[in-house]
Formats: C-alpha cells, structure tokens, sequence
C-alpha cells in the first residue's frame, strides 16, 4: 500500500492548494512518504518542497484508505492529512508538480477536484474552523475511471 501525506497550510486569507496539470484537478500539497521517514516529517518535506513555504505545529487531521476498484477488497493508498502552520517561505506560484494558488473556503466548492479529497479538505477547514483538533478517519471507493463510488468518514459532520 502506498502512503501519500498532504498538508492543510492556511496562508494569506484562504489555504494552499495545488492544481496538477494532467487532469486540471486542485489538491492539497503532498507527496508519497519516502522509507523511514516520519509522516509528520514528510509533509514538511512536501510543503517545502512543492509549495516553497516552512511550515510547523503539524497536526494529523485524517487518515483516509483508498480502494481504487469497486472489487478491491485492500485499499491501494493510505492518505494522511495534516494541517500546520506556516513559519517561513513565499508560496512558489509553480513547482513541478504544477500551479499553485490560495484558494478560499467560498471557492473550494467550485474547483475540479477528486469528490474524495473534496470531502478530506472540507472536513478539514470545517475541524480547523472550529476550533478542533479531530481526525476524521475515512474510506474511499473509486471505479477504474477514478470516479468516487462510495466513501465514508467518522466522526460525523
């Protein structure tokens, strides 16, 4: 099973997304976690890396499977969503991996976006909004076309 950690990094009014060029679709900045490093480590990593910026006070806010076929019985990837804060750094406006723009709560709904990570970074903004620490653990299931079959989440909204 592959594990991808992506951060939540709020930054000038609205938080950090980045948008990947082959299907147009936003998501948090992240990345696959490389052997014996620390998830936590990982998204700092993977903050600096594609969005330029430093980030602390790193926080697990999900952890959600991945079943990539409506037969799949073991998920295929494990996300683990972090939130932090940034310390440092100016936002690149491109990596490598693609554009990157503040985006506010208002518009999330309005981006192209995988409906799962859709769902994670809702739970997310609404958790850090309230003021919660909660990590919401979840499960997605997608048919080939990468189209959200069914999900979960608990704790309930």
């Amino acid at each position: 099973m592959q594990i991808i950690v992506n951060c939540f990094t709020p930054y000038r009014g609205g938080f950090v997304m980045l948008q990947k060029p082959r299907r147009g679709w936003w998501v948090l900045p992240g990345g696959k976690v490389n052997p014996d490093e620390i998830w936590p480590s990982a998204a700092k990593r993977e903050m600096l890396e594609e969005a330029g910026l430093l980030v602390d006070n790193v926080v697990l806010r999900g952890v959600h499977l991945l079943y990539m076929d409506e037969q799949s019985t073991s998920p295929e990837r494990l996300i683990a969503q972090f939130s932090a804060t940034c310390v440092g750094g100016e936002l690149l406006t491109e990596c490598k991996e693609g554009k990157l723009d503040v985006v506010t709560a208002d518009k999330l709904a309005d981006l192209p976006m995988d409906e799962g990570d859709r769902l994670m970074v809702t739970r997310t903004l609404q958790s850090i909004e309230a003021g919660e620490s909660r990590v919401y653990f979840g499960s997605f299931r997608y048919d080939a076309n990468r189209q959200l079959l069914n999900w979960s989440l608990e704790p309930k909204a």
